[in-house]
């Protein structure tokens, strides 16, 4: 029973983030996974709630994956208090 709890939170949690993402072209969030290793989904997270943080086009155009997610992450901890929980490498 738990682990059928999980999966459809997980469901869940899945379909939040892709609503969120649905207006950013470069985004397609289809697991927790591969999904988000190019930074992508984290910064359209963060901008979809805050899009005064930072310019977005900027950090599709001009970072590689590495960066992007160091750039999410920092926005996370310096903007809205997340600590950063994960390394970009």
């Amino acid at each position: 029973m738990a682990g059928l709890q999980q999966t459809n939170s997980e469901k869940i949690l899945l379909s939040w983030v892709r609503q969120l993402t649905r207006n950013y072209p470069q985004i397609n969030v289809i697991n927790f996974t591969t999904s988000w290793s190019d930074g992508l989904a984290f910064n359209a997270l963060l901008h979809s709630h805050r899009p005064d943080l930072f310019d977005w086009n900027a950090v599709v155009s001009q970072q590689s994956p590495v960066q992007r997610l160091d750039h999410a992450f920092n926005i996370a901890r310096q903007h809205l208090g997340i600590e950063k929980l994960l390394d970009p490498e």
